[in-house]
């Protein structure tokens, strides 16, 4: 998302404009500057820009008037949402610390006025604040672990396939790369044969559910390896420290497993029929990325193509 001036505008400038504009740091109001400043709304930006014009500051009046009555979507991305979260901390932490520091410097000079044997009283004291800030200091700690905690689960959200719960293309490339230059690694697409005619003759919602029965099967029969959604009702295998000999043979095995089941509508206690997997196996060996994905996607062609319910693997056709 681009900026008025064609660059996206940070956490640092959002904050920047409600410090300008003497707004306190609410979500409500990063939101809306947020959007201001990033968002393709033309209407709110030409609302905006006809107050502000000359210098003139906004109002949270003029915020809250400002923003649309309905419902308002999350503008602000989840992890300009923590940096706020961050600076309370930091700010919290601050304060802890400043106090403390007056406190002290209070009571040394107190020491250095206080006739003999009048220290007791001054010493429990700044003890007493010190462990006071001791346990704020602990809490600002337990909040900075929440929010990596919270970061660490923001790294993940866009890398898993909300149907299925594995990992999605987006993660698979990365690790396709990653793990690319091991000479003993493999990778297959797998799809689901007539997935389409499922959905025609039964329902998305049947074959989404058929999609998860692949996907858990998949990992049971494939142990150790990497198993994606990859797009649709493809799946990804990234299969390391095996040859392409084994690989195809675990994908041959997973594949007859599958086929052998006898799956029902659960609405209509209606066999689903015979439901087959055709996949493409292809070694890595060093290739590029794109190199390698060409040739997976040249090899499940050709077990389609070779009547469905095949594993192709390079120079290979092995019937199921």
């Amino acid at each position: 998302m681009k900026g008025k001036h064609g660059q996206t505008q940070g956490g640092g400038k959002v904050l920047a404009f409600l410090d300008r504009h003497r707004l306190s740091h609410t979500p409500d109001h990063y939101s809306f500057a947020h959007e201001y400043l990033n968002g393709d709304d033309q209407d709110l930006r030409a609302k905006v820009d006809g107050v502000i014009d000359g210098g003139i500051r906004l109002t949270a009046d003029q915020v809250e008037k400002f923003r649309p009555s309905t419902t308002m979507r999350v503008l602000a991305p989840q992890l300009d949402h923590i940096t706020l979260r961050v600076l309370d901390v930091v700010s919290d932490a601050l304060e802890i610390t400043g106090d403390l520091n007056r406190d002290l410097i209070v009571a040394s000079a107190a020491l250095l006025d206080a006739p003999d044997g009048g220290a007791g009283p001054l010493i429990a004291a700044v003890l007493a604040r010190a462990e006071t800030a001791e346990v704020q200091f602990v809490q600002a700690a337990r909040q900075a672990r929440d929010i990596r905690a919270e970061l660490t689960a923001l790294q993940t959200i866009g890398q898993h396939d909300p149907l299925t719960g594995l990992i999605n293309r987006t993660a698979m490339d990365e690790r396709l790369v990653a793990d690319g230059v091991d000479p003993q690694t493999c990778l297959a697409l797998v799809d689901v044969d007539g997935l389409r005619r499922i959905n025609e003759a039964h329902s998305v919602e049947v074959g989404n559910r058929l999609l998860k029965i692949v996907a858990r099967d998949l990992i049971d029969l494939c142990p150790g390896h990497t198993v994606a959604r990859w797009e649709g009702g493809t799946f990804a295998i990234l299969a390391t420290g095996i040859d392409l000999n084994s690989t195809g043979k675990m994908l041959a095995k997973a594949s007859e497993a599958f086929s052998s089941r006898k799956m029902r509508v659960r609405e209509t206690n209606e066999l689903l029929g015979h439901v087959t997997l055709s996949a493409g196996v292809v070694a890595v060996r060093g290739r590029a990325a794109e190199n390698v994905l060409a040739a997976a996607n040249q090899q499940l062609e050709r077990a389609k193509k070779a009547g469905r319910n095949q594993v192709a693997i390079e120079d290979v056709v092995v019937g199921v």
